[in-house]
């Protein structure tokens, strides 16, 4: 049984004949009934409540908001969002009983800054004849903010939104009230329209900016009174269209309008408004630098109201015109068609202004309404095809039909209907590899492009129902490089592909050729479009899983535990791979009981909740490491549970990466110092309520995805936890979120006894997990022993012999092994793909021996897997050297091993 979360309700709301008050006796009871609703969502309706879809989160104790047409749900105060900590914030909204919701969060923000989060501390429901909303009420630093959600029968797809800002006590400036809109990582595309001057108007291209840093957020300012977020592509169609109506400050019964603007970045579109007019400038204009000069002397003062309003449209496709044609439902409706039903059409102004984006029917056609002008319509089409057509549009003709958009047609690729692998198409002529699921939206930050979920740069087939059967491409001749994983012989072959032709692929299939018997593949951390920050349709990772020739799938979505074997099923995988349902436990939020952020935590196996907020997640942000450990280990059966990339890439900032500033210190962990040193001491802290600490994990992510650096980084403090005490067990994972980021590579090999999936035990899976008996790797296979001791397990002896065996698939290059003793690099030596290696070795003191092996990458493993390295590690063999049955720790030396004074050296 649910608590009832906290908050209050005046009354909940559903506009129905048992309910109806004297003032809404106008409305008929069976239209309300069906349509009106504003109350809170309860066990007994949660089923008919829920918003569904990819991204839908609210359970009980949150918010119901609907028209019949739009669905919108407001998170309880006291469930955490996507960024803070504190909820009563928009999460949920899609077209009723279209389970099409890909909204992330509307956050409210202060002052620009994530830090100051609205208290949302009350919601009631409430409503009117022909309409319903739902009201919460905040108190900040002296200033209350009541925001109104309300939907009603006159304009079914639009959600209103209302903000009133006065001050009722004193407190710190407000210098700008406003909310952050989530698209991270393309979930969504996001388009900038300047309605009032569309010639202003930017599209999907947006200068660069960092949410982390006012001064460049302030540096890429755009003027923008509407933002369409696009949602992915083969998910539930629908587009978000986020429309700023008015800003205004009213000061003794005179009404002013104050300044708004908005800044888009790859994740996030914040929409804000300035509490006071201007000393120089227009006052509605988008604030430059004079303007912004201002800022510090800016408050909402006393005996003053501040008042935004805003709407969120719906529309039915995803794509921008979905939206732009209701806001433009008076204007000439523009037709056309376009010979390939795959292309996206673009409708520029004549200046090259972007003024709307057009998806079109399955049959070529499409439309859009546009106000009289003189415009240019783009049609882009895979294999880099493109058609334009300039036209004007009077205003005295309703309807006006454009020359057809002739692309021709691309060559194609027939694809074989029994193959299993991922498929790359190199072009002879040196252009690089064919990409495929391009959106053709052109969304990009600065000159970064900001893919979709589906485009990458090779196909996967998996012998399933779902696999494509042609893909389009470019004409000439392509190399086409075959790989199924590093358990499987690769090929390649080449043809030649002619325009408006199909050009059969023959390929047989890719044998086994490195056997991994007693060991099962796994990858620990694989996301898809029920994450916030991904479009890709879970079905489509399946396929991909498969085609990597990976066995255990984790789905560790953000935030939400979802189960991924419906999907297996669907695809008609369940003979390849087997799904474990997991979750990534997210925090960005840097304040509380964290002021510097939490990191991402992987717990799995994990079981949903029904009808709870995100299926039972826990929360992390703005909290401990410590207190979300303890309450994960409290779950039965506890989870075992992995930190996630711990440490940066060379080209990234901290983020969420927790030992570059850990949770609680705000500084990087030392892994020189030991653990009763600051800042590292803050990890071995005791909770005086439960008894744990930030380091009580069981796993650290060593490897993720393809970065070598990251994985050197991480692995100076893994030894030094080692060295110290703390056996954490070491993982590698994909932490694929697109098609376009390989997923079931790097991956870990777990010691089963029985490797088969008939045979698949998740109990024994775990327990040997845990144990340690796990190595990961990129490509080659690893097998270690100390005399009979195995990875994971503990020799007792002062003398040994390490036996190494290494294999791999013809493809994947293998040049070199690696001893280590505590951490210490020992022993080097040439190897290749089949051969062994014995080293005697004598310990002084207890001890631990890893592993590594790596190769060159070139060749056919350079050209289907760019970026990566053929590496792999192992965990440790532990060292009895006493005889008293365990490994003690011996601490750190004096003279400290290489790996860990200087992890960015190459080995």
């Amino acid at each position: 049984m649910l608590p009832r979360p906290s908050g209050f309700a005046s009354f909940p709301l559903v506009l129905g004949a048992a309910l109806l008050t004297s003032s809404l006796a106008a409305i008929s009871p069976a239209t309300a009934a069906a349509q009106l609703i504003a109350e809170r969502i309860t066990a007994e309706n949660f089923a008919s409540h829920r918003v569904g879809g990819p991204d839908s989160d609210a359970g009980i104790g949150d918010w119901f908001l609907s028209n019949g047409t739009l669905c919108a749900a407001i998170s309880d105060p006291g469930h955490e969002s996507a960024i803070v900590p504190r909820g009563g914030v928009l999460i949920d909204l899609g077209h009723c009983g279209a389970s099409d919701d890909q909204w992330a969060v509307l956050q409210p923000m202060l002052n620009l800054s994530q830090k100051q989060v609205v208290p949302v501390s009350e919601i009631e429901a409430g409503g009117a004849p022909g309409q319903v909303w739902l009201r919460t009420r905040a108190v900040f630093d002296g200033v209350e903010l009541r925001t109104t959600y309300a939907v009603d029968d006159a304009t079914p797809t639009a959600l209103s939104i209302a903000i009133r800002a006065r001050r009722i006590e004193d407190g710190d400036r407000l210098f700008a009230i406003g909310s952050i809109l989530l698209h991270p990582s393309g979930q969504t595309s996001a388009f900038s329209l300047l309605r009032s001057d569309p010639e202003r108007s930017i599209g999907f291209a947006y200068p660069s900016s960092d949410r982390n840093s006012l001064s460049s957020l302030l540096n890429a300012l755009v003027s923008s009174d509407l933002t369409v977020l696009v949602g992915g592509d083969e998910m539930p169609p629908i587009s978000y269209g986020v429309e700023r109506i008015s800003t205004t400050l009213t000061e003794d019964g005179k009404p002013a309008p104050l300044a708004s603007f908005s800044v888009s970045g790859s994740h996030f579109t914040f929409v804000n408004t300035l509490t006071r007019p201007p000393w120089f400038g227009e006052a509605d204009g988008t604030p430059g630098p004079l303007q912004l000069m201002q800022l510090p002397f800016m408050d909402v003062a006393p005996e003053t109201l501040l008042t935004s309003e805003m709407r969120i449209w719906l529309g039915r496709r995803a794509d921008v015109a979905s939206i732009t044609d209701q806001l433009f439902a008076d204007s000439p409706r523009v037709e056309g068609r376009v010979d390939d039903p795959e292309a996206r059409i673009h409708i520029d102004m004549a200046s090259g202004a972007p003024f709307t984006q057009i998806r079109p029917d399955s049959d070529g056609r499409f439309a859009a309404r546009l106000p009289a002008g003189a415009y240019r319509a783009r049609a882009l089409a895979p294999a880099e095809r493109e058609a334009t057509v300039e036209f004007e549009v009077a205003a005295g003709r309703p309807l006006q039909e454009l020359p057809p958009l002739s692309l021709g047609p691309p060559g194609w690729i027939d694809l074989p209907s029994d193959f299993i692998g991922r498929l790359s198409f190199l072009a002879e002529d040196g252009s690089g590899a064919a990409r495929f699921g391009d959106r053709l939206l052109g969304f990009r930050i600065g000159d970064e492009d900001v893919p979709g979920g589906l485009e990458a740069p090779f196909v996967n087939l998996a012998a399933s129902p779902i696999d494509p059967r042609r893909v389009p491409v470019g004409p000439g001749r392509y190399r086409v490089v075959a790989v199924r994983g590093p358990e499987y012989a690769a090929s390649e072959t080449t043809i030649e592909v002619h325009r408006g032709e199909g050009t059969p692929l023959e390929l047989a299939p890719l044998r086994r050729v490195a056997e991994t018997a007693g060991w099962i593949s796994a990858d620990l951390h694989v996301h898809s479009g029920e994450s916030f920050d991904s479009s890709l349709p879970l079905p489509r990772q399946v396929v991909a899983f498969a085609a990597s020739g990976a066995e255990i799938l984790v789905a560790t979505e953000h935030d939400r535990i979802f189960d991924p074997r419906p999907a297996i099923r669907e695809t008609g995988l369940a003979d390849q791979l087997v799904g474990m349902t997991g979750v990534e436990v997210t925090s960005s939020y840097e304040g509380g009981d964290s002021p510097h952020a939490t990191g991402h935590l992987n717990a799995f196996p994990m079981t949903p909740v029904p009808g709870a907020y995100r299926a039972g997640a826990p929360d992390l942000e703005g909290r401990r490491l410590r207190d979300a450990l303890s309450d994960i280990h409290a779950l039965d059966p506890a989870p075992f549970v992995q930190m996630n990339h711990p440490r940066p890439k060379l080209e990234e900032g901290e983020g969420d990466t927790y030992f570059s500033h850990l949770g609680v210190a705000g500084e990087p962990f030392d892994p020189t110092l030991t653990l009763d040193q600051m800042p590292n001491a803050v990890l071995i802290e005791k909770s005086p309520v439960h008894g744990g600490r930030d380091l009580d994990y069981h796993g650290v992510e060593l490897m993720n995805a393809e970065s070598m650096i990251r994985y050197r980084r991480t692995r100076a403090d893994w030894l030094s936890l080692l060295l110290q005490g703390e056996r954490i067990v070491a993982t590698a994972n994909s932490d694929s979120h697109r098609l376009g980021r390989i997923v079931g590579l790097p991956r870990t090999y777990v010691e089963v006894a029985d490797d088969a999936l008939a045979a698949f035990d998740p109990d024994l899976f775990m327990k040997s997990l845990r144990a340690g008996r796990a190595y990961g790797t990129t490509g080659p296979i690893i097998t270690a022993r100390l005399d009979a001791a195995a990875i994971g397990e503990v020799h007792s002896g002062r003398m040994a012999t390490l036996h190494v065996t290494v294999d791999a698939a013809p493809w994947v290059p293998v040049a070199e092994w690696r001893a280590f003793v505590g951490g210490e690099l020992v022993h080097r030596a040439p190897i290749e793909a089949g051969g062994r290696a014995e080293l005697p070795l004598f310990f002084e003191k207890d001890s631990f021996v890893t592993v590594e092996v790596e190769g060159p990458a070139e060749g056919i493993y350079r050209d289907a897997l760019p970026d990566f390295t053929p590496f792999a590690f192992t965990n440790p063999i532990f060292v009895d050297v006493d005889g008293n049955g365990r490994y003690d720790a011996p601490g750190l030396p004096e003279r400290l091993p290489v790996t860990i004074r200087d992890p960015d050296r190459p080995d």
